[in-house]
């Protein structure tokens, strides 16, 4: 099902971590790995199979890869960054430990699959059998796209609304805090770290375009608190000041990343940022709203 079937908002306008499908199960990522069930009992086995971190690094590789058997070998090379000798008779303890994990939330079908001698060396496989919108990253990709449909579209009310939802299905750092797996499987999870601070800035580049300019203020400074050198969010920042009226605040606000970037990263402000800079000085909004908004961006600016 694509973003633009009939219906997909509907789906999905319930709270969104426990309605992305209308189902029993959902598998997360957007934080803690884990499934989701509403049986009590079901819930307390599902959390005492995924104790063991590196059960988690499992599950977490094969949601990444839904619905296809992944090789043993492939496996090993997410799960360690040097797999140890005995690494196929870890994957077997890890992958009963799974079973029983979706045995118990899902008894009605047969999630994880294995193939013995297949992929790479010959060594077995698992597949994870995820259906539609059960897995919280495909629900906000999903949104996310919707919500890019609606900007190209001046819907911004609607944009606003999906990327909301979008933003509620997190619950912490992709994969959570102590999964375990290789740098492979950790740069997987942090792309989906990346893409949420990029929503993030989607939206309140979106409330700015809706005249919100004092009322992001305070969201922009959190998210720069907990990440210093995202240029954009620092532009938005600037441009929220310059559009609420305060030119001094504005500018203290340019020269506060240039400080850090110089100090921290040795670097100085992008061109965008300049030019930005130089808009605020000779009072030129277009100008500001260029380096903000790009021509791509059909959204009515206020």
């Amino acid at each position: 099902m694509s973003p633009d079937d009939e219906g997909f908002i509907d789906r999905i306008s319930a709270p969104a971590r426990d309605a992305c499908a209308c189902r029993t199960v959902i598998f997360t990522i957007l934080g803690p790995v884990g499934v989701l069930t509403q049986r009590e009992a079901a819930r307390k086995t599902a959390e005492e199979q995924l104790s063991e971190h590196r059960v988690r690094g499992l599950l977490a590789a094969l949601l990444l890869r839904p619905n296809r058997f992944v090789a043993h070998t492939a496996l090993a090379g997410l799960l360690w960054d040097e797999p140890p000798a005995g690494y196929r008779s870890n994957l077997r303890t890890y992958a009963s430990r799974l079973r029983r994990c979706l045995s118990a939330v899902d008894p009605s079908r047969i999630r994880l699959e294995s193939r013995k001698g297949s992929g790479e060396g010959g060594g077995g496989a698992y597949l994870l059998r995820v259906g539609e919108m059960e897995l919280d990253a495909d629900v906000f990709l999903r949104l996310i796209a919707r919500a890019q449909t609606m900007r190209r579209e001046d819907n911004p009310e609607s944009a606003i609304h999906l990327l909301k939802l979008a933003l509620e299905l997190w619950h912490g750092p992709a994969g959570g805090c102590d999964i375990a797996g290789s740098g492979r499987l950790l740069a997987q999870l942090d792309a989906f770290n990346d893409l949420r601070l990029i929503t993030h800035e989607d939206l309140i580049a979106v409330r700015l375009q809706r005249g919100e300019h004092r009322l992001v203020i305070p969201e922009l400074r959190a998210l720069l608190a907990d990440h210093p050198y995202r240029e954009g969010a620092w532009a938005q920042l600037i441009y929220a000041f310059h559009r609420s009226g305060d030119v001094e605040k504005a500018l203290r606000t340019y020269r506060e990343l240039r400080d850090i970037l110089a100090k921290e990263l040795g670097v100085e402000p992008s061109e965008e940022l300049n030019r930005l800079h130089r808009a605020v000085l000779d009072r030129d909004d277009a100008g500001a709203r260029r380096v903000i908004w790009p021509k791509r961006d059909s959204l009515t600016v206020r």
